[in-house]
């Protein structure tokens, strides 16, 4: 099980310890600038051919970046499974600490919550894409696209990991290591990875990526509402929390995943165009 859970912690994680900073991507020469206008390399999508076939693309450029890791690649994902297991380790602790403290209130409170995990997220995606077609806004149509886009793939992936790892739900089990062989079809052994996380975490970093930079507020707001979120499902006993951290987590890096091969793109079509006769 040490050695399932670790190669998939590799794969999901892999987007995110590949990637570099923004600034690591070369940079067009100031000479063009003048000649390129920044609209002229946009890429922007609507709902077609080739919307659906970039979804196939992100898709094979997230799961392909091991083949191309470092040493500090390795490094950070040794960081990642670490932190792993230090929760693996505490799950039953941290079940029995939220267990000791419910209250009414608090249950109010996780009430309103929780929905952003299932049912608010895909709908907030969704209304993106169409106020956006209808206010003829392209950057708001394409930003819903981008953050389906990323949700589509994240969730891909976390339904092959929730196959293959059949972990009993904490409701169920006193004991984290209860473990079902793998795509058996017990609802009880649906506990790894958090699925509520993941999608709200995936709809986060979405917009994290589409105006953090212009709005430095939004990322705050958003990765909160994910954290808060992660931390219902603890709280009503749905999941350990070492499952909670992996959905955050691989709905973060995948998202970035996709962003990142996206900005590639475009920076692809722009020296294309400098290099164009």
């Amino acid at each position: 099980m040490g050695f399932r859970l670790t190669f998939l912690l590799l794969v999901i994680f892999s987007p995110h310890i590949q990637a570099q900073s923004d600034s690591s991507l070369p940079v067009v020469a100031d000479s063009i600038r003048p000649v390129i206008n920044a609209s002229d390399t946009l890429i922007r999508y609507r709902i077609n051919g080739a919307y659906l076939g970039s979804i196939w693309q992100d898709l094979k450029y997230t799961v392909a970046r091991p083949a191309h890791w470092e040493k500090k690649d390795y490094i950070r994902l040794g960081v990642i499974t670490g932190v792993t297991g230090i929760l693996l380790g505490g799950d039953y602790g941290v079940k029995q600490f939220f267990v000791r403290h419910q209250s009414n209130f608090v249950t109010s409170v996780t009430d309103q919550i929780e929905p952003f995990g299932n049912a608010y997220s895909p709908y907030i995606v969704a209304g993106m894409y169409v106020v956006g077609v209808i206010a003829k806004d392209r950057n708001l149509e394409h930003g819903g696209l981008m953050a389906a886009k990323s949700l589509i793939i994240s969730t891909a992936i976390y339904a092959t990991l929730k196959s293959v790892i059949r972990r009993g739900r904490p409701t169920y089990y006193d004991s984290p290591f209860n473990f079902d062989p793998p795509f058996s079809k017990d609802k009880k052994h649906t506990s790894f990875p958090s699925g509520h996380s993941l999608t709200v975490m995936t709809v986060a970093t979405a917009f994290a990526e589409l105006y953090g930079k212009d709005h430095p507020w939004v990322p705050w707001v958003s990765y909160g509402i994910a954290g808060l979120t992660g931390a219902t499902r603890l709280y009503e006993n749905r999941h350990w929390s070492s499952d909670v951290w992996v959905g955050l987590a691989l709905g973060h890096f995948v998202t970035k995943s996709v962003f990142r091969h996206h900005r590639e793109l475009e920076h692809k079509k722009a020296m294309q165009l400098m290099m164009a006769p």
